[in-house]
């Protein structure tokens, strides 16, 4: 209990931030009341969602007869179980492999530790916090029974044991992922295109309308399970065993490979000479493989969006759209809105992006690689202004592939005016909450690497505004905080782009801040 005591305080930062938010998401329930409060709404709600392939592609299919309580499992609870798969892939890895390569689990099994007991107290971390999630998420939308049309107790208790059973399973795949892995970096990119994997299989089960392949993948659970709908507590069981059993094949596969290696061996060397110019030169090259896959599927993701968004484009100018996607889509130009949410998708997972390329650089920091770099000369804040500079490039680069494959297809499917100018401005015009995003990274990191873990506030913080400020009766003025949604209508009568410029600001001067606050401390080497 002493290794899992440490483990939770050591993580406590990056686990109390995503189940304060994860679990907040059911509060999100009093909403739909009176978001659809007329029959009329859900059963427009309820159409656009069995005949549009966008909604379905997202949210799964909707059963009838499309009550609040359905609704609000058949919306958030998209959100959340896949965010609760993101949340398994990153503790998941930071518990096992990363405190191998930062060579703090070695420090511990140095004081005598057996060397089963560290994925076994990870294990126990990962099934506490799976507990914490099913409680939550069932207690809070909970609170709404004989408030909120359709919500029951056990339809709450449904619905959180179907988060927590898909966090369960997500790191159990990931933990077995990580003893396969080289590094942990490689770990954590198998688990998020694992997460990938399964929501193409649900997306392809819903769209298809084949339910069967829900079976084959923890995304697909919240269809077997239908809570609010059928409460198939039967279905949970299959879940609970394949986690059991994905627990135990990681158990196998770590008695199976040495300390800090994975099953798949790492190249250490190269036959050709690596030429390099200043740190900024190392920090691209360095990134340059994540970067190649953050472009192919952001660019994915993005034109996917853009271009089944037809139906929504069309459902809205045929009338009202109440709920998440009405809130979106706002009151102005249907096709003009609804490009500005899929390019706030975008935005919010590039500086997921930026987020992860910065804390690159606090990695590099605790592992030593930095205080070598310095060794050659390099003055001290040097590092982590290349690390922030190759970061906003490389959104940048994103962005703009993203933009460019959706101005070309994105016309096709959505018929308006300018719908390719639009398309690419949306997306492109993201950046400067990318440079916002990696400058509050920047600036924690430059303070002190052990605050590292909290620059994922400001873009859960950012997110959340600009998702769910509608839905939760934010104050517009509090949502014009956010981060995101100030890309202006560059087809509108006057586009104002002011709002760009105090992003590109803040983050300019975040970054220098941080920059400047990494001569005032010590570097760290492990």
């Amino acid at each position: 209990m002493t290794l899992t005591r440490l483990l939770l305080r050591r993580h406590r930062l990056l686990l109390g931030s995503w189940l304060l938010l994860l679990v907040g998401l059911g509060g999100t329930v009093w909403s739909y009341q009176h978001t659809y409060a007329t029959d009329g709404q859900r059963r427009t709600a309820a159409e656009l969602a069995r005949h549009n392939p966008a909604t379905t592609l997202l949210y799964g299919r909707l059963p009838e007869p499309g009550t609040p309580a359905q609704l609000f499992a058949w919306e958030m609870g998209a959100f959340v179980t896949i965010l609760a798969a993101v949340l398994a892939v990153l503790v998941t890895v930071s518990l096992t492999r990363a405190a191998e390569d930062d060579g703090s689990l070695e420090l511990v099994r140095g004081c005598g530790v057996a060397p089963h007991q560290p994925l076994r107290s990870a294990s126990t971390v990962l099934a506490g916090v799976a507990t914490v999630l099913t409680v939550g998420c069932a207690a809070v939308p909970g609170l709404a029974a004989g408030h909120v049309d359709g919500i029951t107790w056990p339809g709450s208790v449904a619905l959180g044991a179907v988060v927590g059973l898909t966090f369960l399973l997500v790191s159990a795949l990931t933990a077995g992922l990580a003893q396969v892995a080289a590094s942990a970096g490689q770990a954590r990119l198998l688990g998020l295109a694992a997460v990938g994997a399964a929501f193409a299989l649900r997306a392809v089960a819903d769209v298809r309308q084949v339910g069967t392949l829900n079976w084959f993948t923890p995304l697909g659970l919240r269809a077997a399970v239908q809570p609010y709908t059928g409460d198939r507590w039967w279905a949970l069981l299959p879940a609970a065993l394949g986690a059991a059993a994905l627990a135990g094949l990681a158990g196998l596969l770590s008695a199976r490979r040495e300390f800090g290696a994975g099953l798949l061996r790492r190249r250490h060397t190269r036959p050709g000479r690596l030429r390099l110019r200043g740190t900024v030169g190392l920090a691209a090259r360095l990134g340059r493989a994540s970067l190649l896959a953050w472009t192919v599927a952001v660019a994915a993701i993005g034109t996917l969006f853009s271009a089944m968004g037809s139906g929504v484009v069309a459902q809205r100018r045929d009338g009202d759209i109440g709920g998440f996607l009405g809130a979106q889509l706002g009151a102005g130009d249907a096709a003009a809105g609804y490009l500005a949410y899929s390019g706030t998708v975008v935005g919010i997972v590039v500086c997921g992006y930026a987020v992860l390329s910065v804390l690159a650089g606090a990695h590099a920091e605790r592992a030593g690689l930095t205080d070598v770099v310095l060794a050659a000369g390099v003055r001290r804040w040097a590092p982590l202004a290349a690390q922030f500079a190759v970061t906003v490039a490389g959104c940048a680069v994103i962005l703009a592939a993203t933009g460019l494959l959706g101005a070309l297809i994105t016309p096709v499917a959505i018929e308006g005016d300018d719908i390719a100018a639009r398309a690419f401005a949306y997306s492109v015009g993201q950046w400067p909450a990318a440079v916002a995003t990696a400058g509050c990274a920047v600036l924690l990191v430059g303070i002190s690497t052990r605050l590292a873990g909290l620059a994922w506030l400001p873009l859960v913080a950012n997110a959340g505004l600009a998702l769910l400020g509608d839905l939760l009766d934010v104050p517009r003025r509090v949502q014009d905080l956010g981060f995101f949604r100030h890309v202006p209508d560059i087809a509108g009568p006057q586009p104002d782009g002011g709002a760009l410029l105090i992003l590109l600001g803040l983050g300019v001067t975040l970054s220098l801040a941080g920059v400047a606050a990494v001569n005032r401390r010590d570097v760290v080497t492990g």
